[in-house]
């Protein structure tokens, strides 16, 4: 899949509103492709304004490469792959796993070489490094969620055009759950959310994270469907929902039966999207719904009805971002609510880590 342009449907000039477009964050973890993706074919995809080039080594070692030849630039994803090596098909150039250039036609390859991205395995997806040290790609500033372990779950992807921190945005105020989807609850969208403290958030990440929680006695609702639960059970019901570093977002929800003999086995879903920028306005969403007891219902079907949510949420975003880029009206154009401040300090961290790489 690769990114795809949101064409202005007339010329006017773009007059964003202030903060509301982050720049790119690269000092990172980002996914790059679901592992499932990777195989013997040469695939390519926009990370960061950037094309890769993604492939599985014939040991099964992950390969990402900038999809571009040193020599004059063909994508080495619509080249020639030869074992574990690539042919450049425009003039034979041949490079390997670890973008070092093996081979020029009738000259010595020298010191050329493309860029090779540092790789990891979470979950189900796989990350790549794209800050400018290599060595600095610690695995363990991938902030995965402790609470996947065991249980059972579905994934998929959507693509946004738009930029990263409006799908960050979007899954951090999910009061739109109830007027976007139909889902969620009133009770749910009329508490007002509370700010998480350091000690609250992820270990090690509290400084790059935004987060907050929504306690309240209510219903098991929708997540009852996929557990084959009684929708109407009374549940005490706890929500943190985080975004954590620039490429993940997730929110874990609690359920405790407020009636001891309730027979509700549901007791923990999660709800995890990372987040990769294509560029500055689209963006990447690898998601998946997990929950700690087996499915009951059939897990297309499942997976399909997350996907209609997340694909109304593209609706909405691409209608906004389109404003944005054309909006002409001087003085405030957003008027935020208590419900916005973790999203505006998820704005304001994006800006400060990417002001923080250029310094």
């Amino acid at each position: 899949m690769t990114t795809t342009e949101n064409a202005p449907t007339t010329a006017r000039p773009l007059r964003r509103s202030p903060g509301a477009v982050a720049p790119l964050v690269r000092e990172a973890w980002y996914v790059v492709a679901a592992r499932s993706e990777f195989g013997h074919e040469l695939k390519q995809r926009w990370i960061l304004g950037e094309p890769v080039c993604f492939f599985e080594a014939e040991d099964g070692s992950l390969i990402v490469l900038d999809d571009r030849c040193a020599h004059r630039r063909f994508p080495l994803s619509r080249s020639v792959r030869e074992g574990d090596t690539i042919r450049c098909r425009y003039h034979g150039f041949t490079y390997g796993t670890d973008g070092r250039c093996l081979a020029v036609p009738g000259a010595t390859p020298g010191d050329i070489k493309v860029r090779s991205y540092p790789t990891v395995e979470r979950g189900p997806w796989v990350w790549i490094w794209t800050g400018a040290d290599a060595e600095a790609a610690d695995p363990g500033l991938i902030p995965w969620p402790k609470e996947i372990d065991g249980g059972d779950g579905v994934t998929g992807y959507t693509n946004n055009p738009c930029n990263y921190s409006m799908v960050h945005e979007n899954l951090l105020d999910l009061t739109h759950l109830e007027f976007l989807h139909g889902i969620g609850g009133h009770d749910f969208t009329v508490t007002e959310p509370r700010l998480l403290s350091a000690d609250e958030l992820p270990a090690g990440f509290a400084d790059l994270s935004v987060g907050y929680g929504k306690d309240l006695h209510t219903v098991l609702s929708h997540f009852a469907i996929s557990a084959g639960d009684d929708p109407t059970t009374p549940v005490f019901r706890t929500g943190r929902m985080m975004s954590v570093t620039p490429a993940i977002n997730y929110a874990v929800e609690r359920f405790e039966p407020t009636d001891p003999a309730a027979t509700a086995k549901l007791r923990t879903v999660v709800i995890a999207h990372c987040v990769t920028p294509a560029d500055d306005s689209s963006t990447h969403q690898f998601w998946m719904y997990w929950q700690d007891v087996p499915f009951v219902v059939d897990r297309d079907e499942r997976a399909a009805l997350v996907k209609t949510v997340f694909n109304e949420d593209v609706e909405a975003l691409t209608w906004i971002q389109e404003y944005m880029d054309h909006d002409e009206r001087a003085g405030v154009v957003e008027h935020s609510v208590p419900a916005d401040v973790p999203g505006l300090r998820l704005r304001r961290l994006l800006h400060r880590l990417a002001a923080s790489e250029r310094a």
